[in-house]
């Protein structure tokens, strides 16, 4: 289940929850009764493994066979 952050326009109340896909936004702050907004960040990403960089599966550059010319 993804983890959702939201904030109070009212009370500026930050809180994270878990909630499905499939569930409406929240639109109440628990605190005070204000509006929610749902604040959106940068997610943390971790990549490991190959594959990952423009050098690991980057086709070869194509071998000129006359490299100088006269």
């Amino acid at each position: 289940m993804p983890i959702y952050s939201y904030k109070c326009k009212k009370c500026a109340h930050a809180f994270d929850i878990n909630q499905a896909l499939s569930e409406d936004a929240l639109t109440i702050c628990p605190e005070c009764k204000g509006n929610l907004i749902k604040v959106f960040g940068l997610g943390d990403v971790t990549f490991k493994g190959s594959g990952f960089y423009k050098t690991d599966n980057a086709a070869s550059p194509p071998k000129n066979s006359s490299s100088s010319e006269s």
